[in-house]
């Protein structure tokens, strides 16, 4: 019993703080058009597919998040991480039938992007001659890029005409679990469908709200995964 009660007040004590840290979160500037590009993507996915099963969607989250040290951020803390497992599960992901939502680090690895350079737009692309028009130039993939570039291109592109890929960044910690809320809250309107699938690296480090409280990430990340999937209600692996 005593057990029972302890777990039961440690639980309502990281709710609390949970509840605390989107409470005094810097709001996202865009939140509106995350919300409806969210339900337009779910509720277009929801529809049965073309064997006459509904479509199953994925959230995967790539990339680690950096935390402001201060409101107006000079120095922050950085949790990198390259996004390479993250893009490579979202492309398996799609290949096996599912819809994506690709909630990515900015700047990190792409899905069907991970043959490409660091540098893709100064590394793949060359200018041929200056076309008719004048301030226009003809620019073409290099050689020893275009098999690679014409890939990622195509791909990309169809998965995001035919609605089967939604990319949502983020950078701070704040927006990577406001979007991941967002998210969340949306896939639930689908229940069985839907599934959650987080990259989560556990590192030592402390992270901030506007009002300078801070928790031990390790701790509370997990804390934070729990509650997700909680809300999700599904369980979390261990």
């Amino acid at each position: 019993m005593a057990l029972t009660n302890g777990l039961e007040i440690l639980k309502e004590k990281l709710d609390a703080e949970i509840k605390y840290f989107f409470e005094s979160t810097p709001p996202l500037k865009n939140s509106d058009d995350v919300s409806e590009k969210l339900e337009e993507f779910v509720k277009k996915n929801s529809l049965l597919s073309g064997n006459g099963g509904a479509r199953r969607v994925v959230c995967v989250t790539s990339g680690g998040t950096t935390v402001p040290l201060e409101q107006r951020c000079v120095r922050y803390i950085d949790n990198f991480s390259s996004g390479h497992r993250g893009a490579t599960s979202t492309e398996y992901f799609l290949k096996v039938g599912y819809v994506v939502i690709f909630l990515y680090r900015r700047g990190t690895c792409q899905p069907y992007g991970r043959s490409l350079p660091d540098d893709p737009l100064l590394e793949c692309l060359e200018i041929l001659d200056e076309s008719n028009i004048k301030g226009l130039y003809l620019v073409t993939p290099v050689q020893s890029h275009s098999q690679a570039v014409r890939n990622a291109i195509t791909k990309t592109h169809a998965a995001v005409a035919e609605v089967l890929l939604l990319k949502l960044p983020f950078t701070t910690i704040f927006e990577h679990l406001q979007r991941l809320q967002m998210v969340v809250f949306t896939l639930r309107s689908i229940g069985p469908h839907a599934m959650l699938y987080l990259h989560i690296l556990q590192r030592q480090y402390l992270t901030f709200t506007s009002l300078g409280r801070a928790w031990q990430s390790t701790k509370f990340s997990q804390g934070l995964v729990r509650w997700t999937c909680d809300l999700f209600k599904c369980q979390r692996c261990s």
